[in-house]
């Protein structure tokens, strides 16, 4: 992925912090004795310190020298700056009380004042210097510039005046701090020392996180980015550094716009924590809450740059604390959605506030001013953004991890999924190590799916898992995954189905761990007001016995399961004869489908008798497929195969076409007998199926009277609505409607007595050895008794002899059909036997149906 070389680990970030705060603190202890002390009372130099200040703003610099009164003080510190439209006038008298040159500086430290004119006098009160240090347009900056200081030779005992002109729009409170000017080079120095570790370490952490933006396109850290740049932009405007970054009109720029910077960190701050915290990813209060105060931020920004600094000053000093306590309500009510991450996250912020405290204290006077607590905040913008950057790297491994997790488990059982499963099981073929491996199947699993809720699903299939994994909780399977929480040896292959590998191939030892793990499963789980029987059935598949790749070995194993059979046996391994069976079971679908298609399949009648007369009362029409490769194919196998598949209801159509073709032919020669169909249950849903019959009907001319459809008992209990539909909308068109194989399945006088039906068939297996047991000569006999009161006719299947034949014949059945009278016939074999049958005309045996019938 093109993103991992970009996001470092958390073990390198917290190095990296950890390496700038020692080298930070060494390099401190190094060379604290080189920082000059800050002084503005230096020895061997008599100081005086006055002020007055101009609240019109019109004062002169002649009026001040000549008449201001000027209040003297012992500290400059103890000038009372205020935020507002005024002026202040420094005097600094300054007296050598040594007798040789003195080359002194004047050092301010204030790189944002508006304007800082500084006039020197001699004893004489002449004006002998005249500097301009503000960040007004009308001066501009040089390097020389930084930090803001004047440079000044003064004789023995020689005596001087100084006027400071101050004025600015923001805070006018800056230091005066007097010293040699060997000490302020010394000073210079080191402080563009510490401005370049900060604007690399700055400069470093926001083209990282810039470049992490690009490859990932998350906004997150895109905002990061520009909150790095901002901070930089700011601190380069507070401490005058922004010289060396920018043009003088920029730097000029920045410098009278600290507090729309500062806005608009705020508004970054906020921004990121937003994203960071996925606050945008829920719709709730705090989401409003943060986008409204996100444009009350952007407002404010916008406002600050062409206000006053006074003015917008307070307001920033006004909304700092209802900003923090923002940022605290977000970690707080984000904590549990982000508790991997949050922790960092709030870690970071702790240098940014505690140095935060800093410049408002020294501007206020309630701290001594040093150098530490000057750059204190610059300090902790360093450690914040790297920490920051560290919670960065930390939200996007824990991310990753999450994806990873995500797409290796299943989120309804939390177990490995098969991509585990299969990466396990290529490692074991590559090391050709045997194993067998296992699909558990939870049993009725699909069906009870729909009628459970997602947490009682959850909660199933948790209780199923835990007990398999209870029962194979051995040396002899494999640990599919210990990275997360704890040790699976199970995995989800797809819902309900789970697959396992076993480190061995010896039968007995298999059979007997399965014996257990399908013991253990088979309990009660409770569900509200539900109780479930949990149970499973488990197939397997060996290697390098059943295949050599995973994807071969999986799906054999998932094939034994579907071939297992749960009220038979609960496990059963791959059978690779019974596999071919199926396999070749499965090619001859497309087979069937195009003989459907091309009217490859044959119809063979079977004549039906008329135990009265002896005529032929009509056939049942019965499939067959003559295959070119494999050559006849059993009904049994194609018809099961075509309702497997979808085909049962084309391949019915199909059927019923061919007989409707074959009857108008039978017609047309003389011959107009009765023709049977059978249908199934998933024919009856085939929509508007009496109108395409009636129609196949009309197209071949064949009165809808001589056609009988054979319902077998299963049909019944399919679609009880659709099937009384059905029925009566045959007996419209007067088409009969027989209960075929009767006694099988699932009758009922209730059906009967219900349904219009015309015609009931007895099974074969009741016909079957009728003359040697009593037990079926009475069910037939009563049977037919029961039909014949209903108004039913009577069809007997499977008469093989004449004995049986004189039975059933004696107990009143109508129709019978068999070996004994015929095996079935190809079309032309039929019509041939209908030709040396024709003397025998058959005669009606219809019975009334007491529903009645209406002809179509």
């Amino acid at each position: 992925m093109k993103f991992q070389p970009l996001i470092s680990n958390r073990t390198l970030w917290v190095a990296a912090t950890l390496f700038v705060v020692i080298l930070g603190m060494l390099s401190g202890s190094r060379f604290a004795g080189l920082f000059p002390t800050l002084t503005s009372n230096p020895d061997s130099v008599d100081v005086s310190y006055g002020y007055f200040i101009d609240n019109t703003n019109s004062h002169i610099l002649s009026y001040v020298h000549e008449s201001a009164i000027f209040r003297y003080v012992e500290n400059p510190n103890q000038i009372p700056w205020e935020l507002g439209s005024k002026s202040y006038w420094v005097k600094v008298d300054v007296q050598n009380l040594e007798s040789e040159h003195r080359h002194l500086t004047l050092y301010f430290d204030t790189p944002m004042i508006d304007r800082l004119n500084i006039y020197q006098f001699n004893h004489e009160g002449k004006e002998i210097n005249r500097w301009r240090l503000g960040d007004s347009i009308e001066r501009g900056y040089t390097l020389g510039d930084m930090p803001p200081a004047v440079n000044f030779m003064m004789d023995g005992f020689e005596r001087s005046e100084l006027y400071l002109h101050v004025y600015s729009e923001g805070f006018p409170a800056m230091p005066i701090w007097l010293m040699e000017q060997h000490d302020y080079h010394t000073l210079t120095q080191l402080l563009h020392t510490v401005w370049g570790g900060f604007a690399a370490i700055m400069l470093a952490v926001g083209v990282y996180t810039f470049a992490v933006y690009v490859s990932l396109r998350e906004r997150v850290y895109l905002v990061y980015a520009g909150y790095v740049g901002v901070s930089m932009v700011l601190l380069g405007a507070v401490h005058g550094f922004g010289i060396y970054l920018f043009p003088p009109a920029i730097q000029i720029f920045f410098s009278n716009n600290t507090v729309g910077l500062t806005f608009c960190l705020f508004l970054l701050s906020l921004l990121f924590a937003h994203l960071y915290l996925r606050v945008h990813k829920v719709q709730s209060l705090l989401r409003q809450v943060v986008n409204y105060a996100l444009m009350v931020l952007l407002g404010l920004t916008m406002i600050s740059f062409v206000i006053p600094e006074y003015v917008s000053a307070t307001f920033l000093i006004a909304i700092q604390p209802v900003f923090y306590a923002l940022i605290g309500v977000l970690v707080w009510r984000r904590w549990a959605v982000a508790k991997k991450w949050s922790p960092m996250f709030t870690f970071s912020w702790i240098p940014l506030v505690i140095a935060g405290v800093f410049p408002p204290l020294l501007v206020t006077g309630n701290i001594e001013y040093t150098l530490a607590n000057r750059y204190a905040f610059m300090m902790g913008h360093v450690l914040t953004a790297m920490l920051m950057a560290m919670a960065l790297a930390e939200r996007f491994r824990q991310q990753r991890e999450e994806s990873v997790y995500q797409l290796t488990h299943d989120t309804l059982s939390s177990s490995p999924n098969v991509n585990v499963l299969s990466l396990v099981v290529d490692q074991l073929i590559d090391r050709n190590n045997e194993f067998t491996l296992c699909c558990f199947q939870i049993d009725r699993f699909n069906s009870l799916s729909p009628y459970m809720s997602v947490k009682q699903k959850q909660y199933f299939v948790g209780e199923v898992c835990n007990r398999l994994h209870a029962a194979l909780n051995c040396d002899a399977v494999k640990v599919l995954e210990g990275r997360y929480r704890d040790k699976h040896r199970i995995a989800c292959i797809k819902e309900g189905l789970f697959g396992f590998v076993v480190l061995s191939t010896n039968k007995e030892k298999i059979d007997l761990l399965l014996s257990s793990a399908m013991d253990e499963v088979d309990h009660y789980v409770e569900l509200s007001d539900l109780s479930i029987r949990t149970q499973g059935t488990i197939g397997s598949s060996e290697f390098p016995k059943d295949g050599a790749t995973t994807d071969v070995l999986l799906r054999k194993a998932m094939q034994a399961v579907a071939e297992t059979s749960p009220s038979d046996k609960r496990f059963n391994a791959y059978d690779s004869l019974n596999s071919f069976n199926r396999t070749m079971n499965m090619s001859l679908v497309s087979d069937l489908k195009r003989a459907i298609e091309n009217d490859e399949l044959d119809l063979y009648h079977q004549p039906q008798i008329d135990l009265r007369t002896g005529s032929i009362h009509g056939s049942e029409v019965l499939l067959r497929w003559e295959h070119p490769k494999f050559g006849q194919v059993s009904p049994e196998v194609f018809v099961k195969l075509a309702e497997e598949v979808g085909l049962i209801n084309n391949l019915t159509l199909w059927v019923i076409k061919r007989a409707f073709y074959q009857q108008s032919k039978l017609i047309e020669l003389g011959f107009s007998r009765r023709l049977s169909i059978n249908v199934s249950a998933s024919d009856i849903a085939i929509p508007n199926l009496v109108d395409k019959i009636a129609d196949i009907a009309e197209q071949y001319h064949v009165p809808t009277g001589t056609l009988s459809l054979e319902l077998t008992e299963s049909t019944m209990v399919s679609d009880y609505d659709r099937l009384h539909e059905v029925i009566d909308r045959l007996s419209q068109y007067d088409i009969e409607v027989s209960i075929d194989d009767y006694g099988t399945g699932y009758s009922s006088l209730t059906y009967l007595s219900q349904l219009p039906f015309t015609e009931l068939k007895i099974d074969r297996s009741f016909i079957n050895s009728l003359t040697n047991s009593p037990r079926k000569q009475n069910i037939v006999r009563a049977t037919t008794e029961m039909a014949k009161s209903l108004g039913l006719m009577v069809v007997a299947e499977g008469v093989e002899d004449l004995e049986t034949a004189s039975v059933l014949k004696r107990y009143g059945v109508d129709i019978a059909q068999g070996y004994h009278y015929s095996r079935p016939l190809s079309f032309s074999q039929y019509l041939l036997y209908l030709k040396r049958t024709s003397l025998n005309m058959p005669v009606s045996v219809k019975r009334p149906n007491k529903f009645g019938t209406q002809p179509g």
